[in-house]
């Protein structure tokens, strides 16, 4: 009697199993391209030159090298523990300075108090931040951090970029020749060293206001005197007084001031003291704009727009539209900000993971895909059984 024929299994089990597997192959696929990957890893250069090429380029699980400036200072220390048990290991993630947010480097670190000392050399596997495990981790910490980004340019670079400036988009070479793209969140903040100093006269030293007004009007030159003295320790004015006669100006309003017996040298309500007056206007890349040449923006509250000498007197230089107005030449110094913030776009190199590193996932991909390309075949018999 012939044997009863064997029950076959239910095709639902290998359109369950090919899902998996095909989700698994495709999952496991960047470990695969990775070990096809040459011996020699492809040299991107110079941080900053490969950032000012922009970071369009596909170069997922590519083996690469680059040189750039560790962040030390901000670097994060991510303790992975493995699934089942066992024991763990710690990954020390670093900014490269180059890169803003936009460029890590995550070193195996062998333990907690390894030493914090890079060669700025970085060689692996590179990947996109969005595709790491752990890009959540990277961004909470960096994030965090509050980093701020900060540069030095020219007030012409700045005229430059503002004339050249497409919506938002900000983009500005600084003193050292490296582009800086500010965001709406970054800021210009403009230094200019006023045309006028500032004099304190110590209120212990000048018996009311109108005698150390008095004093100020003595000197000669144009003045200003704020309606409200705000400090309790001394009086202030501004006066228009070129730098040759500084030294001059000094001697005369020490000699009027009544200096105290027992009055301590350093003490602000002793005494009189002239001040260069610098102020700054910090002001959102996005606010500052160029119109005939000068900056132009609205300003602070608490900020002084500084004077102009009308009719001999000094009186607070008037807005235009709202806006301050000034010249370039009048800018000592443009300090630009730009907040760090993980980019997702970015990358990160897992430095010291080599391509033939990756051998037991290519082994294990292997494995998936004998097992997908079986039941597969399984299917395929199958309907050619209920066909027949």
């Amino acid at each position: 009697m012939a044997g009863a024929p064997r029950r076959r299994r239910s095709p639902i089990i290998d359109v369950a199993v090919v899902a998996l597997g095909g989700y698994l192959l495709y999952w496991m696929f960047g470990d695969v391209r990775y070990f096809l990957q040459g011996s020699e890893p492809q040299d991107l250069g110079d941080a900053a030159a490969f950032v000012d090429k922009g970071l369009a380029d596909d170069l997922d699980d590519t083996y690469v090298v680059l040189r750039g400036t560790p962040d030390v200072q901000h670097a994060a220390r991510l303790r992975l523990e493995p699934k089942g048990g066992g024991s763990g290991r710690t990954i020390g993630y670093l900014r490269i300075i180059e890169g803003g947010g936009s460029l890590f480097a995550a070193i195996p670190r062998t333990t907690e108090a390894a030493p914090q000392q890079f060669e700025g050399v970085f060689e692996g596997r590179i990947r996109r931040l969005a595709d790491s495990p752990n890009f959540a981790a990277i961004q909470q910490h960096f994030d965090g951090e509050r980093i701020v980004e900060e540069r030095d340019a020219t007030s012409a670079a700045l005229l430059d970029a503002l004339g050249k400036r497409q919506g938002d988009a900000l983009t500005v070479v600084d003193t050292g020749g490296q582009s800086l793209a500010l965001g709406t969140k970054a800021t210009v903040t403009l230094v200019v060293e006023q045309p006028d100093v500032q004099v304190q006269l110590g209120r212990s030293s000048f018996d009311s206001q109108a005698s150390a007004e008095a004093a100020v009007a003595a000197l000669g030159f144009p003045y200003y005197a704020p309606p409200e003295q705000s400090s309790s320790r001394f009086y202030s004015y501004y006066v228009r007084l070129p730098a040759g006669e500084r030294e001059s100006a000094q001697a005369k309003l020490s000699v009027a001031a009544v200096i105290p017996e027992g009055a301590k040298p350093a003490d602000p309500s002793v005494g009189a003291v002239i001040l260069p007056w610098i102020t700054s206007y910090p002001v959102p890349a996005s606010d500052i704009t160029a119109e005939g040449g000068k900056f132009s923006f609205v300003p602070g509250d608490n900020a002084k727009p500084g004077f102009d000498l009308q009719d001999g007197k000094l009186v607070p230089r008037p807005l235009q539209g709202g806006k301050l107005v000034l010249d370039p030449g009048d800018v000592r110094a443009v300090r630009l900000e730009r907040p760090v913030v993980v980019d997702p776009q970015g990358y990160v190199i897992d430095v010291g993971v080599r391509p033939r590193d990756r051998w037991l996932e290519v082994a294990m991909w292997c494995l998936v895909l004998l097992v997908v390309g079986w039941n597969v075949a399984s299917l395929v018999a199958g309907w050619r059984a209920r066909r027949a």
